[in-house]
């Protein structure tokens, strides 16, 4: 669907926003050839689908979290600024963009959809104009109307520009992910990434317990050699904690860079079967019960 012209895709969007659950339904079946059940969800995928649709959700609250700009008053006032990667900038279009305020290295992406990250590691070394192109293209993506995720349309869509983040001094691969599925306030599983490609969504995992123990057959792209307990774990279970109090699921990623946990984003409708196999999904939906 991205190959398709943007005034196409935006065209389209006026219509799937006028049947997100429909649109979400048809993605779901694509994911796992099922019907979805919305009156009784059966697994975690189906359940944070549900849970957009509820009644008693609050989209601007969702939206909030969704919002890689908004979510960061969301993060400060429950756990403080220190979890936060620093803000260098945001601008509501792409000719705004301050290149010359910004350091040698940083991260451009924008706030209101996924897979939208531009990695700059060397400022003098890139195509400026190249760059604000795509994220122009990104900043008008109708992300949210085109998958169904209604909180996604309620954003108000910026640019933003991150710190760069590095894992391994002199090496440009992307940090270690650490995912936390929560559940009414309580981190029950940890998703790890590695060897992660940019804006891409296929790469070695493996889930674990929140005693740090491997659970191999639940992944589809299982890691085949042991992953060292990350240092910060137990504050990574801590203030995932915070952030998740009150919502029924929701998924808190973070990098652990210099042995601290960094911030990374939240998110409420995660592409969970892409990871995870669905014959593990049905077990985590007993801690919804």
């Amino acid at each position: 669907m991205k190959r398709l012209p943007l005034s196409i895709l935006r065209s389209l969007s006026k219509l799937t926003a006028l049947c997100p659950r429909q649109v979400f339904a048809l993605r779901y079946y694509a994911w796992s050839k099922r019907i979805i059940d919305w009156e009784t969800p059966h697994n975690i995928q189906e359940f944070s689908m549900c849970q957009l649709f509820r009644k008693d959700t609050s989209l601007d609250f969702f939206a909030q979290l969704a919002d890689k700009v908004g979510v960061r008053e969301y993060v400060k006032q429950r756990i403080g600024r220190q979890y936060l990667n620093q803000l260098y900038g945001t601008w509501t279009s792409a000719e705004a963009i301050d290149f010359d305020s910004l350091p040698d290295r940083f991260v451009l992406k924008t706030n209101n959809g996924c897979g939208s990250n531009v990695i700059v590691r060397n400022k003098e070394k890139i195509d400026r104009e190249a760059v604000k192109k795509e994220l122009a293209y990104w900043l008008r993506y109708p992300y949210g109307d085109l998958t169904g995720q209604i909180h996604y349309s309620r954003i108000n869509p910026l640019i933003l520009a991150e710190e760069y983040l590095e894992q391994e001094k002199g090496k440009n691969s992307l940090p270690y992910d650490y995912k936390l599925y929560c559940f009414r306030g309580e981190p029950r599983f940890i998703l790890f990434q590695e060897d992660r490609k940019l804006n891409g969504h296929i790469t070695s995992n493996m889930l674990f317990d929140t005693k740090w123990n491997a659970i191999p057959d639940a992944v589809n792209h299982p890691i085949a050699h042991p992953v060292l307990r990350p240092k910060s774990l137990d504050t990574m279970l801590q203030i995932a904690a915070q952030l998740s109090k009150g919502i029924d699921f929701v998924r808190i990623d973070f990098y652990e860079i210099g042995d601290k946990p960094i911030f990374g984003e939240i998110t409420l409708t995660p592409d969970i079967l892409t990871y995870i196999r669905p014959s593990f999904s049905p077990l985590m939906q007993l801690h919804l019960q």
